[in-house]
């Protein structure tokens, strides 16, 4: 796989796994909101449970972050791969 294929793929999965994250930490909050509204003893109970679930799901997905590493190095790996010109494709200065 080339290295613009390997980037690409590397971007799709961080896009996806930044959304998911989105999601729980939203999700969390509007649970919290809920949870501390919420007068009836076992729904708060059922509530509770949904947000130690989220906050159990963000620490997972903070855990595998390490695609970030792997995105800066093969960004990093591609620009000192190439030599740096004055003139970008069109022939204008940069």
């Amino acid at each position: 796989m080339s290295d613009q294929a390997q980037l690409a793929k590397l971007c799709v999965t961080i896009r996806g796994k930044l959304q998911f994250m989105d999601y729980l930490v939203r999700a969390a909050v509007a649970d919290v909101e809920r949870f501390q509204e919420e007068p009836e003893a076992g729904t708060r109970i059922f509530i509770r449970q949904l947000i130690e679930m989220h906050a159990s799901n963000l620490a997972v997905e903070c855990e595998n972050m390490r695609l970030m590493g792997e995105l800066c190095s093969q960004l990093e790996s591609i620009v000192s791969d190439r030599p740096v010109s004055l003139h970008d494709q069109n022939g204008d200065a940069a």
